[in-house]
């Protein structure tokens, strides 16, 4: 198979998970407008609420990213730092984790609802993931890429904790400092970001390793 029909297939294939990604994102946020009255709360905080998910940003910054590789040029590519495609790795795979570790068992879903939720926290982590270790070129990370990875999930902790203030709600149970606390929060938080330096170290070392396979 020839170079140019492997990156064909490549863009071709992230093309269709894009279109996934973004069908998914739209039916989630028309589900979360639908039921907005339900939940007696307005279209602006059914927004807020939907935009404060930090799966939803997760797939949001993947579908971007898998987009953006669609639509490049191939010698493009190797112009985009692997810094921020790394980066949406980890995000998008703590966020499917957090999702069948800890939502999933509070979780009901039903009928399309379902059908969004497994896209966006079940296919879309997956395959963002594969996307990572077939496409992603790898040169170019450096050792301390997964530390500047956890900037974004502290200042989402930040925005959360400021906005829960405001508004009393709060996304997740275990970032919730009405039951926990904001003592329990900071415990909850330090080991959400163990986890993501974890993981980050994680694909810190496949890309070192791929690295050595691919062109500087």
């Amino acid at each position: 198979m020839t170079a140019t029909r492997t990156a064909k297939l490549k863009r071709t294939a992230a093309a269709i998970l894009a279109a996934f990604g973004w069908a998914s994102l739209a039916l989630q946020f028309w589900l979360m407008m639908m039921t907005a009255g339900v939940m007696a709360i307005s279209p602006l905080e059914g927004v807020l609420r939907f935009f404060s998910s930090f799966g939803i940003q997760a797939n949001i910054l993947a579908t971007l990213v898998l987009t953006a590789f669609a639509i490049k040029r191939a010698p493009d590519e190797w112009l985009v730092h692997p810094f921020v495609r790394s980066a949406v790795a980890v995000y998008i795979t703590v966020a499917g984790l957090i999702h069948v570790l800890l939502v999933r068992p509070l979780w009901l879903p039903i009928d399309v609802l379902w059908i969004a939720g497994v896209v966006l926290q079940c296919v879309m982590p997956v395959g963002y993931m594969l996307f990572w270790l077939v496409c992603v070129r790898k040169s170019g990370l450096r050792w301390y890429d997964p530390l500047l990875w956890l900037i974004y999930p502290v200042f989402y902790v930040g925005f959360l904790l400021v906005r829960g203030k405001l508004s009393g709600f709060y996304p997740y149970p275990f970032i919730d400092a009405k039951t926990l606390g904001y003592a329990g929060v900071a415990a909850n938080t330090a080991g959400l970001l163990v986890v993501c330096a974890a993981i980050g170290f994680c694909l810190l070392a496949v890309g070192y390793g791929a690295a050595r396979r691919q062109p500087a």
